[in-house]
């Protein structure tokens, strides 16, 4: 395969799935959406602790969301299907929430997270059923 051949192959909002290496890959943006939420939303906590205001409707008991998606993170790193569909729809609930609450600012970054949340979920999906494909070596 050519670099042009690659490079026309590679889509970061919705990248095809062929095998079990693109399902790894696919996941992954999965993990780093969830791993950007909880640092995101971590600093706003603590920004909103130290200054003792709401900032962007985040106040210090954000730091349980934050710590939520870093356990989304690490078991979507871990291709937890669970956690890949509680990550999806755990942002898209706060994202809707918030948007009633606060309006609908900082939505382009919320859509390529979300894509990027839906993407992990294919991946690790794609991961277990192209897992389960593999023939299985007996132990002797």
């Amino acid at each position: 395969m050519t670099v042009k051949e690659k490079k026309k192959t590679k889509n970061w909002w919705w990248p095809k799935i062929s095998d079990q290496d693109s399902a790894i890959e696919a996941s992954k943006a999965g993990f780093w959406a969830a791993l950007t939420v909880a640092i995101i939303t971590a600093v706003f906590a603590t920004i909103a602790l130290v200054s003792h205001k709401d900032i962007a409707s985040i106040n210090a008991s954000a730091y349980l969301d934050a710590i939520l998606f870093s356990i989304i993170a690490w078991r979507i790193k871990n291709y937890s299907k669970f956690f890949a569909v509680v990550g999806v729809l755990l942002f898209l609930i706060e994202k809707v929430v918030q948007f009633q609450s606060s309006g609908a600012q900082g939505w382009p970054l919320a859509i390529i997270l979300l894509l990027m949340f839906i993407s992990g979920a294919r991946g690790v999906f794609a991961f277990h059923r192209y897992e389960s494909e593999q023939p299985q070596i007996e132990s002797a």
